[in-house]
C-alpha cells in the first residue's frame, strides 16, 4: 500500500488501524456513513412526528379549535360561494381530529422502528434497506396526514386558504416537504447502494 499525502502506511510497520469501540475506520466506509445520516435523517422525522402527536394526546384543547374552525368555516367569508362543504357536527370534528392524531402516532412510530433498524443494520447496505421499508411507509402516513389531510382536503376542500381566522398551510406545506426529503433521501441512498453492489458484481464478472 503506498502513502497518500505524507501518511506512513501502518501496514508495513505492522500497526493496527485506529478503532473506536468495536468499529474499525478502515470498515467505516463513505457507503456506510450516507446510510448511518439517512437513518438519522429518519429519527429526527419521527422524533417531530412522536412530540407533535403526543402534544396532542396530552392536550387536546391546542388543535381542537383549530380543527374545528376550518371544517366548520369559521374565518371563510360569507359570500365565498363554499358554504355547503362546511360541517358543524361536533362528532364529525372528533372523528378527523382523531384521525389525525392517530396518523401522526403512526408516522412517527414507524420511522422510529426504522431509524432503530437502520442504526443496527448499517454494515450491510441489503440489511439497512430491508429495514427502510418502514421508513417509507411511515413517510407514506405522513404525507397522507400533512399533504392530502391538511393541504388538498383541509386547503382546498375547506377552503383553508380563505379562511381569516384557521389558517394552517403553511405549517402543512413545511411538514410535508420535511416528509418527502426524509423519502429522498433513504431512496436515493438505497438506490446508491444498489448501484455500488452491481456495479461491484460486473467487475468480478
Amino acid at each position: 500500500m503506498a502513502e497518500v499525502d505524507g501518511a506512513p502506511d501502518r501496514s508495513k510497520r505492522g500497526e493496527s488501524t485506529p478503532a473506536i469501540g468495536s468499529v474499525r475506520w478502515k470498515d467505516f466506509d463513505l457507503r456506510r456513513a450516507a446510510r448511518l445520516a439517512a437513518s438519522t435523517f429518519v429519527l429526527m422525522t419521527a422524533s417531530y412526528y412522536l412530540v407533535v402527536g403526543l402534544d396532542n394526546v396530552s392536550n387536546p384543547s391546542s388543535n381542537w379549535a383549530y380543527v374545528v374552525g376550518v371544517i366548520s368555516g369559521d374565518g371563510v367569508p360569507a359570500d365565498s360561494g363554499f358554504e355547503w362543504r362546511f360541517i358543524d357536527a361536533t362528532w364529525f370534528h372528533a372523528l378527523v381530529y382523531a384521525i389525525i392524531i392517530a396518523g401522526e402516532l403512526a408516522a412517527g412510530g414507524v420511522l422510529a422502528c426504522s431509524a432503530v433498524a437502520g442504526f443496527r443494520r448499517t454494515r450491510s447496505s441489503a440489511d439497512w434497506a430491508d429495514a427502510q421499508r418502514g421508513a417509507i411507509l411511515g413517510c407514506l402516513i405522513g404525507l397522507a396526514v400533512f399533504f392530502v389531510g391538511f393541504i388538498v382536503i383541509g386547503g382546498n376542500w375547506w377552503v383553508m386558504y380563505m379562511n381569516q381566522n384557521w389558517n394552517g398551510l403553511t405549517a402543512a406545506f413545511q411538514n410535508s416537504v420535511m416528509t418527502a426529503l426524509t423519502l429522498i433521501v433513504v431512496l436515493v441512498v438505497a438506490a446508491g447502494d444498489g448501484l455500488a453492489n452491481r456495479s461491484a458484481s460486473e467487475a468480478l464478472n
